[in-house]
């Protein structure tokens, strides 16, 4: 006996392993190989792909809200071949869709669901669901904002099934709202639930398929071929050629990851390519009717699908096609909803949406490599310096104050350049400006230039300047300071509060705010916390207060943003228009 013999016989005695792949190999292939079969085989070649790569992210991955996103970060910007591995699980599981779809076309089109392949049939079935279930429950993980509200909107479906969907999806959830405990139970799902369910189901897949031998074509090639070597080439070569393109895709696309995902914030959440049929198909049955697109149109194709083992029983090509064309519109049906729903986001508020989306995710990775804080990514975001004092000014500012490109707001001031000697011009020239007070309760201020003159009103300008002045900054005048100091305190404290004027109005008697520190970080400070302090407005402020709905932080935050908009142009010097004679 040669040496290979020999080697053979000792692990045919010890293992069993020679003659368990000899029987393995040993499938009946009717009708001789051919490529429209292939498509198994890749399936199982991207499933391994999954679990390799599935397993290469679990020593990395940190299923926590507070360190998923910082952890698939790391895995994509720092570990070498991170990006890669994550490209080659996430096109992966594309690829599987798509090959799941062209499994079947095969399948029917080959009539293999036919006795004795029924069972077979149905748990492939069952196997397509439990991949696409496989791909909603892992989208998520990276706690980003695309997965966590894409996987929001996949979760709202399933709860709106009448019955078992509120039940669902509060296991799902791990309760009534998302968190660690979704999560974590998404995780396990991902890992390890699903995993090995797909695991025994292919393996009893396959198992069928060996005892039934594939389908073959009727009185077409060799009856009596097998699967290896023929068929098992053509698989290799479909495999492989898969993997390759789902290599290249990983390599020149790479996933994505968005900024962490923020439940207070508003994303342009579109669901995967292989939702968008059912997500459309929920817009044409709103509310009560919903149960309809839930349930009743996706139940009844797949109940149909599964009865075509007893269904699709004809020889008979017209017959076979009469049967079969409910499939070919359904297919043609969701090609066209997914078309639709694609269209809509050529929408220009998507895009502007998409585009300030695409924005913040740079940002936060770009943060992300300073280093995120222990807090989590997600308030490395909320308190970058460079977004977030503009997201909170436009929350709790931007409702009343108008910005250029955050606020059109008229109900107080307009607060571009406001500090700046611009805005104290047009604010002395004509304070009931529509851009200034005139849409606010108060107009008791009467326009000034006519009273202080040009240079009075520079001077006075010039002084309130001064007040918030920084260095840094452009310098004030000393001279005009002190001339518009000297008009203030002489003319001015009439009605204004404030140190060192000389007007012999009782302090009781002036309702106009103290403006010795205008345009300051402490003045802006003050408005916002209490604008009806008897220094500010006293009685007659109409802003809400502030101090309790901002942390020390977050107002710190608009202070300075405030104070940023002093650079800006501020609204344009103009003159109280002369009342038309009667």
């Amino acid at each position: 006996m040669d040496a290979p013999s020999r080697w053979k016989a000792f692990l045919e005695e010890r293992t069993g392993l020679p003659g368990a792949l000899s029987r393995a190999v040993d499938v009946a292939m009717p009708g001789g190989p051919r490529w429209r079969r292939v498509f198994g085989a890749s399936l199982v070649a991207l499933l391994l792909l999954e679990a390799l790569t599935g397993a290469a992210m679990m020593t990395v991955y940190s299923p926590g809200t507070s360190a998923a996103w910082s952890s698939t970060w790391y895995l994509d910007a720092v570990l070498p071949w991170g990006r890669l591995v994550r490209g080659l699980h996430h096109f992966g599981t594309h690829a599987i869709v798509v090959l799941l779809g062209l499994h079947l076309v095969q399948v029917v089109l080959d009539r293999a669901t036919r006795r004795p392949r029924e069972l077979n049939h149905l748990l492939g079935l069952g196997l397509g669901g439990l991949a696409l279930f496989a791909a909603m429950t892992g989208f998520p993980l990276a706690w980003d904002q695309r997965g966590y509200w894409v996987s929001r909107i996949e979760t709202g479906i399933i709860g709106s099934v009448p019955v078992v969907g509120p039940l669902l999806k509060r296991f799902l959830l791990g309760g009534a709202h998302y968190g660690q405990l979704t999560l974590t139970r998404f995780y396990t799902l991902h890992v390890w639930v699903v995993p090995l369910a797909l695991l025994l189901g292919v393996w009893a897949h396959v198992a069928m398929v060996r005892r039934h031998g594939l389908k073959g074509d009727a009185g077409r090639g060799d009856p009596e071929a097998r699967w290896w070597p023929g068929q098992a080439a053509r698989d290799g070569a479909a495999a492989l050629l898969t993997l390759s393109v789902v290599t290249w895709m990983a390599r020149r696309w790479g996933v994505t990851l968005d900024a962490p995902a923020d439940p207070a914030s508003h994303f342009p959440a579109v669901p995967e390519w292989f939702f968008s049929p059912l997500s459309q198909l929920l817009r044409y049955f709103p509310g009560p009717w919903q149960v309809i697109g839930t349930m009743l149109i996706p139940g009844a194709l797949t109940t149909y699908v599964a009865l075509l083992p007893w269904i699709d029983r004809s020889e008979s090509r017209w017959r076979r096609a009469l049967v079969l064309t409910p499939l070919l519109l359904a297919a043609l049906g969701a090609a066209a909803l997914g078309v639709e729903q694609r269209r809509g986001l050529a929408s220009p508020a998507f895009v502007r949406s998409l585009r300030e989306a695409r924005a913040t995710a740079g940002r936060a990775r770009a943060l992300a490599r300073r280093g995120i804080p222990p807090e989590g990514p997600l308030e490395m975001v909320r308190n970058d310096p460079a977004v977030r004092p503009g997201e909170l000014f436009a929350q709790h500012c931007g409702t009343c104050h108008a910005v250029r490109g955050v606020s059109q707001q008229r109900k107080g001031p307009r607060l571009d350049g406001f500090g700046s000697r611009g805005w104290a011009t047009a604010f002395v020239v004509w304070p009931d400006h529509p851009e200034l007070m005139g849409t606010t309760e108060i107009h008791d201020m009467p326009p000034q230039r006519r009273r202080l003159r040009d240079e009075g009103v520079r001077a006075v300008a010039e002084w309130l300047y001064s007040r918030g002045y920084e260095p840094g900054e452009p310098a004030p005048d000393a001279a005009l300071v002190a001339a518009g100091e000297a008009i203030y305190r002489r003319r001015c404290t009439t009605c204004h509060q404030g140190e060192g004027d000389t007007s012999e109005t009782e302090a009781a008697d002036r309702d106009a705010p103290n403006l010795d520190a205008w345009g300051s970080r402490a003045y802006i400070r003050s408005q916002i916390v209490n604008p009806g302090a008897p220094e500010n407005y006293g009685a007659r402020n109409r802003m809400p207060r502030f101090h309790d709905r901002l942390t020390e932080r977050e107002l710190g935050m608009v202070v300075d943003y405030v104070r940023s908009l002093r650079v800006r142009p501020a609204p344009a010097v103009r003159d109280e228009p002369e009342a038309p004679t009667p």
